[in-house]
């Protein structure tokens, strides 16, 4: 079950996170929390998030055709030879 909660937003762009969650998920007074952001939806949470993490098939989607057009962009270097450029610089075996 999801429950929906409101707090206000200040000019400063500052808002409360409401003690219900707080406890839910551990948040003590002074702790940092971080926020998520889909293109829609926002979240909170006490822990950042893992930006691997595919969060179901949409998602999965999603991340597979940013892929193909960074591709196709040419934004995307061989693995190999970003390896191999390492390896030079630092003077690695």
């Amino acid at each position: 079950m999801v429950t929906m909660m409101s707090t206000k937003l200040t000019k400063g762009g500052q808002t409360t996170v409401p003690k219900e969650v707080r406890t839910a998920l551990g948040i003590a007074d002074g702790a940092r929390v971080y926020w998520s952001f889909d293109g829609r939806r926002a979240w909170v949470s006490a822990t950042p998030t893992d930006p691997l993490e595919v969060t179901g098939e949409e998602d999965f989607y999603a991340r597979l055709a940013e892929a193909e057009e960074a591709r196709a962009a040419g934004r995307v270097r061989d693995a190999r030879a970003v390896s191999a450029e390492l390896r030079a610089r630092y003077r690695l075996a």
